[in-house]
C-alpha cells in the first residue's frame, strides 16, 4: 500500500502590533494561502494580537510565538524547507542567525535599507523596484519585483468588479491601528463636506477613538462602521474613491480599480510617496507629521483639510475617477502570490538539483 509523502514545512515569520500594525502578517497571509497546496504552514511570531492569530487558525494554519532574540536552536526545530521573512526590526545578530539556517530563505523587501543579505528569494512589488540595485544588495539572491508579485488573498480573485460609474460609497482605511488616530477627525471633515454622500470607515478591531465614532455613526446615516468583514475585497469593489493609508492596503485597492488618496502616516510608508506611480491611480499626501495625540494640534488639523478637499474635488470628477480606476486596473492582477510561490517552487527544485 502506498502512503502519500507529508508536504515540506513553510515556515512564516512576521510581527504584528499597534505600533507597526498588521501588515507584516496580511502580506504572509496572502502568501501562505498560495502555498499552502504545496506546504504546510507555520506562522511564527515574537508579538501578534489575538484577532490576528484567530483569522491565521481559522484559515487552518497553525502558530507558534517565538523567543527574542531569534534563537538558531528553536528555528532549527522546525525542520522546516522554507522560511518567508518580513521584519524591518531585526538586528545583525538576528539575520546572521537566519543566514546560517539550512533551509530556502524568502525576504519581503521594501527597499527601506542598503544592507546585504544572503537570502535565496527577494521579493519587492513596488514599481520602482530596482534589479540593478538589488542584485548589489543580494547578490546570490532569484528576485520577484515590480506590481506583478503584488501580495493579494484569495478573496480579490473571486470578487466580480463593478463599474465605477456604478459605485456610491467612499472608503476610508487606515490600517490595523490608525496610530495617528486619524479616522475620527477626517470622517468629520468628510462629512461636513459631502452631506449625503455614503462613508464607510474600514476598521479592523475597536477604535482608540471608539466612543466618538459611535456617535458620529448615530449623528450621520449615511456614515458608517465596518468591524472585520468576511470580504474586505467585497467593500472595496463597492467603493468609487479610498483613502487609504499607504501599506499593503494599496495593492488590494488598485486590484478593485479604486482611485485612492494615500495617507503616508510612517516612514516606512514614504515608497508610495517617491513612486512613479504617485499621480496616476492614486494621489499621496504626507501625513508624518500629524500630531498623534487626543488633541490634535493646527498643524493637523491643516493637513487633514487638504485630504478632505481633495477628496471633495475628485468625488465630483468622475472622469477622473474612471481614468485613475483603469489605471489601477492595468498594473494590478490578482495572481501575484501565485508567481511568487511559482518562483519559489522552481528555486527548490534547482536547490535540490545542485545537491
Amino acid at each position: 500500500m502506498a502512503f502519500l509523502q507529508a508536504k515540506p514545512l513553510c515556515v512564516f515569520y512576521g510581527n504584528s502590533s499597534h505600533k507597526i500594525g498588521a501588515g507584516h502578517i496580511m502580506r504572509l497571509f496572502a502568501l501562505a494561502q498560495a502555498a499552502k497546496a504545496y506546504f504546510q504552514i507555520l506562522f511564527i511570531y515574537k508579538t501578534c494580537p489575538d484577532a490576528l492569530l484567530d483569522k491565521l487558525k481559522e484559515e487552518g494554519f497553525s502558530t507558534r510565538i517565538l523567543s527574542s532574540p531569534l534563537a538558531f536552536n528553536e528555528l532549527s526545530s522546525f525542520s522546516a524547507s522554507v522560511i518567508f521573512i518580513d521584519d524591518y526590526d531585526l538586528t545583525s545578530d538576528e539575520w546572521h542567525t537566519l543566514e546560517q539556517l539550512k533551509l530556502f530563505k524568502v525576504k519581503l523587501d521594501d527597499g527601506l535599507d542598503c544592507s546585504k543579505y544572503f537570502v535565496d528569494l527577494v521579493i519587492n512589488p513596488a514599481p520602482n523596484a530596482n534589479l540593478d540595485s538589488y542584485a548589489k544588495r543580494f547578490p546570490s539572491s532569484q528576485f520577484c519585483l515590480g506590481p506583478k508579485y503584488t501580495y493579494l488573498r484569495k478573496e480579490f480573485s473571486i470578487c466580480s468588479f463593478k463599474p465605477l460609474n456604478e459605485r456610491k460609497n467612499i472608503l476610508i482605511t487606515l490600517g490595523g491601528t490608525d496610530s495617528k488616530s486619524l479616522a475620527y477627525p477626517l470622517s468629520k471633515s468628510l462629512l461636513s463636506r459631502l452631506p449625503g454622500t455614503t462613508i464607510q470607515l474600514l476598521l479592523g478591531k475597536q477604535h482608540q477613538d471608539q466612543l466618538n465614532l459611535e456617535q458620529l455613526q448615530q449623528q450621520y446615516s449615511n456614515f458608517s462602521l465596518i468591524y472585520n468583514p468576511a470580504s474586505v475585497a467585497s467593500i472595496m469593489v463597492e467603493a468609487g474613491l479610498a483613502i487609504s493609508a499607504a501599506g499593503g492596503t494599496l495593492g488590494e485597492l488598485a486590484s478593485m480599480g479604486v482611485p485612492t488618496i494615500a495617507l503616508i502616516t510612517v516612514d516606512n510608508q514614504t515608497p508610495a510617496l517617491e513612486s512613479p506611480l504617485n499621480n496616476t491611480w492614486y494621489f499621496a499626501i504626507d501625513l508624518r507629521s500629524a500630531c498623534t495625540s487626543e488633541v490634535k494640534c493646527k498643524r493637523t488639523f491643516s493637513l487633514l483639510d487638504k485630504v478632505s478637499e481633495e477628496a471633495t474635488n475628485l468625488w465630483h470628477d468622475i472622469c477622473k475617477r474612471e481614468n485613475m480606476s483603469e489605471q489601477a486596473r492595468q498594473l494590478i492582477d490578482s495572481k501575484g502570490c501565485q508567481r511568487i510561490i511559482q518562483k519559489l517552487l522552481i528555486g527548490l527544485k534547482t536547490e535540490q538539483e545542485q545537491q
